[in-house]
């Protein structure tokens, strides 16, 4: 398949342009820290704690995925849980808010571009190609993590979820950019199959699937999965030189 020159390439942001499963470590343990661990001192494993944290985050995402409770639901759960699994019980509201409100303020400070999406967003701008981030979340965090990212994405191309009023997984919001931009050819690239590829194929995208992980094998013309940098580079090189 012919790249044609008038194509759009859009990206997703956590764990497509940045490990955000290592930034997300660094600022939870720097929030337990100023938290929890200076108040319950005998509770001194902190990496142990993340585990357990960990754990809870990925137990309870299907019932936030599905709807059957909020975000903030979500972030709650998850907390208590894992303070309960140590046995901290004499923690308050204003602790759980304060441990979010920190987690969320520090995420941005650890985070760093992927070196090889860095190269590739370079030598599409070099190359002329239209660029862009269609990313979920709000506004304040995701514009702070672009901002640190340094990478040179147009504002006018920049489509965050909370500013529009529209969020993955539904096809709806790569239609809503479609419609806003001038190309022959769009592309997304993003690490998740459900909230990425799913949509932006039934939107009439194609889809840049970064699965380290080979989470699934699938056999679909319109999505090039990319098990490993050198895939991800390769499908680059192949369809826009």
């Amino acid at each position: 398949m012919k790249v044609l020159k008038n194509s759009a390439f859009f990206f997703d942001l956590d764990n497509t342009l940045f490990d955000y499963e290592a930034s997300f470590k660094q600022a939870s343990l720097f929030a337990f820290h100023s938290i929890f661990y200076n108040e319950f001192t005998c509770h001194s494993n902190a990496a142990g704690w993340f585990d357990c944290y960990k754990t809870y985050c990925d137990l309870y995402w299907p019932q936030y995925e599905d709807g059957l409770i909020t975000r903030q639901q979500y972030q709650r759960n998850r907390l208590v849980a894992s303070l309960l699994s140590l046995n901290i019980k004499t923690f308050t509201d204003s602790h759980i808010i304060h441990f979010q409100k920190l987690v969320e303020e520090k995420i941005p400070s650890f985070v760093v571009a992927y070196s090889w999406m860095k190269h590739i967003i370079e030598h599409l701008n070099d190359l002329g190609y239209k660029i862009g981030i269609i990313t979920n979340g709000g506004s304040n965090l995701q514009r702070k993590k672009l901002s640190r990212l340094e990478l040179s994405f147009p504002e006018k191309h920049i489509y965050i979820s909370s500013e529009i009023n529209v969020a993955k997984p539904s096809p709806k919001i790569f239609q809503y950019v479609k419609q806003r931009s001038r190309a022959q050819q769009f592309f997304y690239v993003g690490d998740s199959f459900e909230f990425d590829m799913m949509p932006a194929v039934q939107a009439g995208w194609k889809g840049i699937w970064w699965n380290p992980e080979q989470k699934l094998r699938i056999q679909d013309k319109n999505i090039y999965s990319c098990h490993c940098v050198n895939d991800l580079l390769d499908i680059f090189k192949k369809y826009i030189e």
